[in-house]
């Protein structure tokens, strides 16, 4: 595992040096916070690109760290996924993993140890601290990213709250989706958040039949959304926002396989994507005038 990711991050800082035909944050068309409520919002920052895993990871900036989050704003991305993990002390964390071996070195669990002790462990190699969703929720408002959620532990109702009193105090009712699929979660975030197309949902749009998608959008991968799809959802009221990351390729050719994804989605409309950073380089930002 150690190896894949020390090859990923190698291929990331590669093409982040390299000529990027994607946006930087002088060149992005728009640098207000994005509006889900808004379409005039939507469409100026079309495509709306989201950076996979907390920001844009380098070897300097571990996944779901401060560093990241700001390295994504740096390169032009108008939204950020954070991962959330529930501390011993019932302090949501952004981390992604179960275990802390692999990122942190240390044989722990995020839930065996309490917020104050977690916010002092580094990622191997780097100064970068674990951060709190607070935290991370502060920085990324400063810097006008929407978020993209992802809350790993299921089952809690008060933890769920404490996420949603959070994103409420930040001011990210209007500029959050989550990726969650759990009905319990769903009915909490549901206030703060755009929720998923889901299954049933995309099998009546299928069909030709009406179906209400507004305040939701659909998320996937590239081989579940015939191009054909895209415009039916779309009238319907989603926004749809397909996934291309990594370990979904085979590592042979992944670049040329993501390639033909974005270019066919791109043809069929989509309004953005969740993207590994290593694909920036494939989108170009085009300039609207106002």
């Amino acid at each position: 595992m150690m190896k894949i990711r020390t090859i990923q991050l190698v291929i990331i800082a590669l093409a982040l040096s390299a000529v990027q035909i994607g946006c930087t944050t002088e060149e992005a068309g728009n640098n207000n916070l994005i509006d889900f409520r808004d379409t005039q919002s939507i469409k100026s920052h079309k495509p709306i690109l989201i950076a996979h895993r907390g920001g844009v990871i380098t070897a300097q900036s571990p996944e779901c760290t401060i560093a990241a989050i700001r390295l994504a704003k740096e390169q032009g991305y108008a939204m950020v996924e954070l991962d959330i993990r529930k501390s011993k002390d019932d302090v949501p964390i952004v981390f992604h993993d179960n275990e802390m071996k692999e990122a942190c070195g240390i044989n722990k669990s995020i839930n065996d140890l309490n917020a104050d002790e977690i916010v002092k462990i580094a990622y191997v190699n780097t100064e970068e601290k674990i951060c709190t969703f607070d935290q991370a929720l502060s920085v990324c408002r400063s810097l006008k990213l929407g978020l993209m959620l992802d809350v790993k532990n299921m089952g809690d109702e008060k933890f769920f709250r404490k996420i949603v009193t959070l994103v409420k105090k930040h001011g990210y009712e209007n500029s959050s989706i989550t990726i969650n699929g759990d009905p319990d979660l769903r009915k909490h975030l549901k206030e703060i958040a755009l929720l998923t197309v889901t299954q049933e949902e995309f099998k009546k749009v299928q069909q030709g039949l009406s179906c209400d998608l507004r305040n939701k959008f659909w998320f996937g991968l590239p081989p579940s959304l015939p191009s054909e799809m895209v415009k039916p959802l779309q009238q319907n009221g989603a926004y749809v926002i397909p996934a291309i990351n990594t370990f979904r390729y085979p590592a042979e050719g992944h670049y040329e396989l993501a390639r033909k994804d974005i270019q066919r989605l791109n043809e069929a409309g989509v309004d953005g994507y969740q993207i590994d950073s290593v694909y920036q380089p494939l989108f170009v930002e085009k300039k609207r005038e106002k």
